[in-house]
């Protein structure tokens, strides 16, 4: 995601390592075939990343707001941009696991930023969160309506928010953006672009049609090219 005003401080990464103890080639299974074994590993995940500064917390490496989930097979977290090539050097100092060979893998930029400044970034996103939501509740027919079978948030809100939003290192910062599309999805419906209606005590939602439109309006509509009388 491109994107001028905020800079990645932190980097959701994945270090793949190999752990022979965790690999049985006589049944071509996985996981360590003792409780001494898996406890000798996190021992040697504890010693190497405790030299290097870290805490280990419920099978977390943790420095400062970074964190890394300990697997024999992968550590993945978010961790700090200073963090993120220092991994692999602690890695090099374990005595039961290996680094793989190209085993960094950067999955996702992740932003140290304020719900104030998560909302600032996603308000210059409106339109195309309108356009979207618009999309999302088409239907052919008048008599058809979309049911969020109660999962509006889950479905809908949160997964636009996250798309158009910075995602965050705070949780709660993510469903700031989130919340910004709730309330454009309100507006949408006060406005009359979209109609919110109540079937069998659920409501349920559907994106006006053109048709439907008073003659002013329909004007400055720009249709779509395969659904020509809706939004």
């Amino acid at each position: 995601m491109k994107n001028s005003k905020f800079k990645p401080d932190y980097f959701k990464v994945s270090y793949s390592i190999r752990t022979p103890s965790y690999y049985r080639p006589e049944d071509n299974g996985l996981g360590f075939r003792s409780e001494a074994e898996s406890m000798a590993f996190h021992a040697d995940c504890e010693r190497i990343f405790r030299n290097g500064g870290w805490k280990i917390e419920y099978g977390y490496a943790v420095n400062g707001k970074s964190s890394l989930y300990l697997h024999p097979q992968q550590f993945l977290g978010t961790i700090h941009e200073e963090l993120v090539d220092a991994v692999p050097e602690l890695i090099a100092q374990a005595k039961l696991f290996q680094f793989q060979q190209n085993g960094k893998r950067i999955i996702e930029e992740i932003y140290d930023i304020t719900a104030e400044q998560q909302r600032e970034y996603i308000a210059a996103k409106r339109p195309e969160i309108e356009a979207e939501l618009l999309k999302a509740f088409r239907t052919s027919q008048r008599k058809l309506y979309h049911d969020s079978g109660g999962l509006l948030w889950w479905n809908i809100e949160l997964p636009i928010g996250r798309k158009y939003g910075l995602p965050a290192l705070d949780e709660q910062v993510n469903n700031t953006a989130g919340h910004y599309v709730s309330e454009v999805f309100a507006s949408l419906i006060a406005s009359g672009q979209i109609i919110q209606k109540t079937i069998n005590g659920k409501p349920v939602y559907r994106t006006v049609m053109r048709c439907e439109l008073p003659a002013l309006r329909r004007k400055h509509v720009i249709s779509s090219p395969d659904t020509p009388e809706l939004f």
